[in-house]
């Protein structure tokens, strides 16, 4: 049925979503959607939302499918019980983002879990310069705020940043062949 929306009904469904977000997110000025199949609505979301700004977080394939492996979903998320399914639903995944990137014209930036965790206040700046947003400290300081959070990273969010994570694959590598079969000529490329 999107083939068939108009301006009016792609006008309807924004002002709904954002009167939901409304109505969840209190006194918010900003909501941050995080979720795992975003990207897979990229071309509605800039239809519906066309001044959206992307935060496209890359990292190694590798280190992204098993971190994925290892969290145990509720709910769906069937690709990431299999590390074969999980390398090529990633390809699939790099695909479609080259492919929005080519049609659309949409305000994204890549950040670079790698560089992120490596210097956290650099990349952070990026971030907010990209937003249009003033710097603010607790940026670097998330750990330390007093909020609600509910999401499967809910301990890391906790704590300080940490490197532990990066090149973790290696410590499975004698198990990960079918992953890297399935991620082909993408195995260790982040992004």
């Amino acid at each position: 049925c999107l083939a068939d929306l108009d301006q009016d009904g792609l006008d309807s469904i924004a002002e709904r979503h954002l009167a939901m977000l409304n109505e969840c997110a209190g006194d918010a000025v900003r909501v941050t959607d995080k979720m795992l199949y975003n990207f897979q609505h990229l071309g509605l979301i800039w239809q519906l939302f066309p001044k959206v700004r992307v935060i496209h977080c890359v990292r190694d394939p590798l280190d992204t499918c098993l971190s994925c492996f290892f969290q145990l979903f509720l709910r769906g998320n069937f690709q990431t019980y299999r590390l074969e399914h999980l390398g090529a639903y990633h390809t699939h995944y790099q695909r479609l983002m080259q492919h929005w990137r080519e049609v659309l014209d949409l305000q994204i930036i890549d950040l670079r879990y790698e560089d992120l965790v490596a210097d956290l206040e650099t990349e952070s700046r990026k971030m907010t310069e990209f937003l249009g947003l003033e710097w603010d400290p607790n940026c670097v300081r998330f750990h330390e705020l007093d909020r609600v959070l509910n999401t499967a990273s809910y301990d890391q969010a906790r704590q300080p940043i940490y490197t532990r994570s990066v090149g973790r694959w290696r410590h499975y590598e004698k198990h990960l062949a079918p992953l890297v079969e399935a991620l082909g000529h993408d195995a260790g490329t982040p992004g």
